[in-house]
Order: structure tokens, then sequence, then C-alpha cells
């Protein structure tokens, strides 16, 4: 490695002799220059040790190896269970040569602070067809799931991020433990003798496949700190995890094992510390976990395993005493404690959906942490979670680094008004939107400091409210935090726009003209973000009372477009007026997308995503300047449908 980084130096130092020696150098060619080869060297440096353990404690080296980290269940890939909601969401991946979003990760890891995070799952072919298995059959396996993870240990040794890799689950997101088990003839996973061949071959098979992007075999890889099994495997499969132990270790004594089980309480501990002990002695750390339904604190799960087996908390999340889990994590012998969870960017624009296993009333986190994740303390808890992963390592804790990385912006999504997406920057918390009518500027803000968390990635993140119609504009975005503001974006344009198109999301009616009485708002969020795809606020009718009324104004009205949940088409008209008293039925222009209800797999039979109406009317009559939306389901017993957003095209003044 040494003699790696000397040529590199050489290199640069060349380079740079030369570019010194050209009359136009400026002292930016020589901040990149340098910027450039530093990037160069930490991209060379893998991890030099593999994780070690003694006794009740993991070492890097001679140094105790300590972490506050996260899960990340979704990165390689992109799926956030909304399917049906665009061609482009749910079970897609990224082509293998876009690694925006699993780098866009990292970023946010090396942001927080986080030196561990763990992985949660492969994916196991069950017939469905709907999402990428890496797993496809009895010996054979997915080169292009499997490149992924290629991928991700090339960024955890360029990030100096270390991953507990997690294999077949036993629940059946995107396949386990029952899928692999058909793909092997049937059959119990646990004792079927065509099952554990299986699982030996895939342990074989990762074990000594040569990266294709490092050349390095998974079993010289010590960015790896762990195998484990599986997820959530029964804490009755000791026989089977033995097995499992021995034959890996004799295929790579390199890396450490965690118990693919996990502890509720402190009876349960002593129990598999006991199994691992005296049965499973290869097992290098156990688990538990801190939600609201798990017994036992840090402290007292801790006494069963001191002096025994390192203690890990692969889940953990709290609404209540949760900064209380990371000062006993810290204050005990615990090795580490890992989030649920942290989601990440969209290739194709915006966040990625965070109630993908929406539980106990929260979702799984987005850094820095959003205005719409208050309701469950998603900013502060995150700053927590990097507060502490420096803690535990005796290191102070730095300023929060600014955002670096410029957003990219894509061409409107729509042709006769700003409607813009955008790659997000990672470690923005706000964006702002600039526009100008020259590519060259003036550049003005027309968004202040943007919240992009409201508006899913199958949504516009922006549309503009006050552009003039007849006018030109480009468009530009910038990410920033409290610390600094990215560079500009790319920009696009010129777009001329016919109309300002003004968004409410009905956080509240101060948008609308008027309405009715019966109609509030509702800001629950468990489990209608998930029955409404992350819609957080909507307007509901009062149970058995009639019809509700939506009323916006404006100097004249251009369009409008209506998203609402419910159980079925036809539960909303639209009607348009001058004057506010002589009301015109816009039924003939009304344009209705319906996406029908569907279960979710995470839902199981509850709490599935609703039924998702959509109502847009392109063009109204001139002279138009009263929009109403009217409510089906008059007198019904339930509160449907759910209003969830409304897009006014107007022009002049929005009232």
């Amino acid at each position: 490695m040494l003699p790696s980084l000397i040529l590199r130096a050489g290199n640069f130092y060349f380079a740079l002799i030369k570019c010194l020696r050209m009359r136009n150098v400026v002292s930016l060619v020589f901040t990149f220059c340098l910027l450039a080869f530093w990037e160069a060297a930490s991209q060379a440096q893998p991890f030099e040790r593999f994780i070690t353990r003694r006794g009740d404690q993991l070492y890097d080296g001679n140094t105790v190896f300590r972490f506050i980290g996260v899960n990340t269940p979704n990165i390689t890939g992109h799926h956030d269970g909304y399917q049906n909601t665009n061609p482009a969401s749910g079970y897609a991946y990224d082509p293998m040569e876009l690694t925006y979003e699993m780098e866009s990760h990292f970023k946010d890891m090396a942001q927080m602070g986080v030196t561990v995070f763990r992985t949660w799952g492969i994916t196991v072919a069950d017939g469905t067809g709907k999402y990428e298995a890496l797993v496809e059959g009895p010996k054979s396996y997915n080169e292009t799931a499997l490149r992924r993870m290629d991928k991700m240990l090339e960024l955890c040794n360029r990030y100096r991020i270390r991953v507990i890799l997690c294999l077949v689950k036993e629940n059946n997101y995107w396949g386990g433990t029952k899928a692999f088990s058909a793909l092997h003839g049937g059959g119990d996973y646990y004792t079927s003798a065509a099952s554990k061949a299986g699982f030996k071959h895939l342990l074989t098979s990762l074990v000594n496949r040569k990266n294709h992007f490092t050349g390095q075999r998974y079993r010289d890889d010590a960015s790896i700190l762990a195998w484990e099994f599986g997820n959530e495997v029964p804490n009755d499969k000791v026989e089977w995890i033995n097995e499992m132990a021995t034959f890996l270790k004799q295929i790579d004594p390199n890396h450490l094992i965690a118990d693919p089980r996990r502890a509720n309480g402190t009876t349960q501990m002593a129990q598999l510390v006991d199994d691992v002990v005296n049965r499973c002695p290869l097992i290098d750390l156990v688990k538990t976990r801190q939600y609201p339904n798990y017994q036992g604190s840090v402290e007292q799960l801790w006494e069963v395993c001191k002096g025994k087996r390192p203690m890990l908390l692969d889940e953990f999340q709290r609404m209540e005493g949760f900064e209380q889990v990371l000062q006993q994590v810290q204050k005990t012998g615990t090795s580490g404690g890992l989030l649920w969870s942290l989601m990440k960017n969209q290739y194709t624009g915006g966040l990625g959906g965070h109630v993908l296993f929406h539980s106990y009333g929260w979702g799984g986190s987005r850094w820095p942490g959003f205005d719409s994740g208050d309701y469950f303390n998603e900013s502060k808890n995150l700053m927590l979670i990097r507060e502490y992963s420096y803690k535990i390592r005796g290191l102070k804790v730095p300023p929060l680094p600014a955002p670096v990385d410029a957003p990219f912006l894509f061409e409107s999504t729509e042709k006769v008004y700003a409607a813009l997406k955008w790659r997000a920057s990672p470690g923005a918390r706000y964006y702002e939107v600039e526009r100008a009518k020259s590519k060259a500027g003036p550049w003005e803000n027309v968004s202040g400091d943007l919240d992009i968390s409201f508006d899913l990635y199958f949504y516009p993140m922006f549309t503009d409210a006050t552009a003039s119609p007849g006018e030109s504009y480009y468009y530009r975005v910038k990410g920033k935090n409290e610390n600094g503001t990215t560079p500009a974006s790319n920009v696009i344009g010129p777009l001329k726009v016919d109309r300002k198109m003004m968004v409410d999301h009905l956080k509240d009616f101060s948008k609308t003209y008027a309405h009715s009485p019966n109609l509030t708002i509702s800001t629950e969020a468990w489990p209608r973000l998930r029955q409404t795809e992350e819609e957080y606020y909507q307007a509901v009718r009062t149970a058995s009372s009639g019809s509700g009324e939506l009323v916006y104004r404006a100097d004249e009205v251009k369009s409008l477009k209506v998203v609402a949940f419910g159980e079925g088409a036809d539960s909303l008209t639209i009607l348009y007026s001058p004057d506010g008293q002589s009301w015109n039925s816009s039924l003939a222009a009304v344009q209705k997308t319906i996406r029908s209800a569907y279960l979710s797999e995470y839902s199981g039979q509850t709490n599935n995503p609703l039924a998702k109406c959509t109502y847009a009317v392109d063009s109204f009559p001139a002279g138009t300047r009263y929009v109403k939306i009217v409510t089906a389901n008059a007198g019904a017993a339930n509160t449907f449908p759910w209003m969830g957003r409304v897009y006014v095209g107007f022009s002049g003044s929005f009232h």
C-alpha cells in the first residue's frame, strides 16, 4: 500500500509542477489538484486489520473497538413498499453503473460519525418476480446483485465504515428462509439436508467471492466486521447455528460471527450466553434490542454477558428514553448499538420512503432529520447518534460538516410551469431554489429554506408560485445546513411558464379561501403514513357528516389537481365559478387516475395503502376565479375521502 501511495504522490508532484509552469494557473487549480490527490489517496487505503474478540470486548489491533451506528435495510436497492405508485418505484434497482444512492448513504453515515452499519438480509427468489433476487435457485446467484454487494464493500473501505453482513432473514420480506427452503426442495429450513447444504454453498460462494471493484476476496476484506447467518433466527436453533459456525470458521477464520438470534430480556439473554459459551463457542458476539416491547435495560443485559461475550444492540429505537439507551451503552462494556434504521436518497430525485417498516409509531430516519420526522424526534435522535458515535470512542464531537455535493436538477416535470425534482445533497437539511431570467443570473431565491421531506420522490419537490406567466426562466438549486451551503446545481431552462403553481399540503386551511365546518385536518402519523404513502396531512370529513367542501380563489384559476385517498373512485366533484356564487360542473374536463388499494407485505391484513385517486383539470374557462372541491360519501360512518394535497395553477394573485 505504501509504495502505491508514494507513486501517487510522485505523479501528483510532477503534474503539479507542470501545472505551475502554465501561465494561466490560479490557486483554484492548486486546491483542486490537492483535493484530488487526497481523495485518490483516501480511496486507496482499505482496512488493514480484522476486528477480533478477546473475552467480552471487540478489538481493532490492541485498541478496544466500540461503536454507535445504524441499520441500513435497503442499502443495495431502493424498495420502499410502494410498488404500485409509479413504474420507477417499488422493487426497481439502480443500474450497476449508477452508484449515487449507495454512495450518498455512505456520505450520510460518514457525516454522522458512523463506523459500523448492519445490512438486513439478502434477497431470495420467492416466485413472485417482484424484486431482484440474489439467490435465484440452488447454487445459482445473480451476478448483478452480487456486484452491488461488491460496490458496498468497496465503499466500506473507502469511507472507513465496517459492516455486519446479515444473510437469509427469518421473515419473508424480499424472500427469506421459507423461500430459500422452497428453492431447495421444501422441508424445514433448519433441518432439511438440502437447505443446509444450500446455505453452506452460499457461505462458500460469498467467502471466496472476488470483489469486482477491488479484486479482494470477501474472506480477506477487513471491512466485514462480522457475518450474521440471518435476522431473527429462532432462539431454539442452536444446533443449526453451531453447525454453520463450525463450517464458516473452517473456510473463513478471519471474521467474527454474530449470533443471529436476539434476546428479549435477561432470561433469554442468559440462555443465549449459555448456548454460546457451552454449545456454540465459535459465536463471537451476542445480541439484544431496545424496543418498547423488549424487556431489560442495557445495564441488566450487560451484567449477563460481562466476562463471557461482547454484547451488541443490533437494533434499537424508542420514543421515550432514547438517550438513556445510548448513555447505558457507553457506560457499560457493551460493544455497540445500531439505530433502526437509516433510509437513503433516491437516484430519481428526493428522499426515499421511510415507513417501510413503520411500527411503534415511527419510521426509518433520514439524515440529517427533517420537519416531517418531528413526530418521532428524527433530527434530535440522529444528532444524538452522531454525538455518541464519537463519545463511545473517547473522541470530541466535531462540528457538523456542511454539505458539499451540489444537487443534480432534472428538467421540469411539467412544460407549462416549473415542477422541479433533484437528487439530494448528502447532509443537506434545506434547499434553496433560485430563479433567473438569464443563465448568467442574477439569481433570486424563490423557495426560502425548503424542506423537501413532505414530497416523496414521486412528487415534484418544488413548484413555482411566483413566476410571471409568459416569462421564461432558468432554475438551479443549492443544499444547505446550519454550517454551510453547497455549490449550485446544474442550470435548467429556459422554461416558458403560462401559470403559477401553488401546492397545498393541507397542513392547515391557511391556503384555502373557505372550507366547510365538517372538514378537519388529520395529522395522524400511524397508520396513515403507510395508508397514504407518506401523505403527512389530510383534510377529512367528520364521520357521519355531509359532504365536505374546499374552496380556492385566485385572480384567474387555470388548472387544478387533487390527490385523495379512500375506498374507491368518484369520491370528489370539482366545480368552478367566476364569482363564487354561480357554480358550474367540470365533470367533462376532469381526468381521473386511480391506483387501486393493494396489500403491503409489511402491513399484513391491516393498514394497507388505500386507493389513491388523482383528479386533474388542465384548463378552466377564461374568467374562472373560484374552484370548489366537494367530497362524496355524505353521511357515511367513515371519514373518506381523505384529501392529501391540492395543486392550483393560477395567474395574478392567490387569495
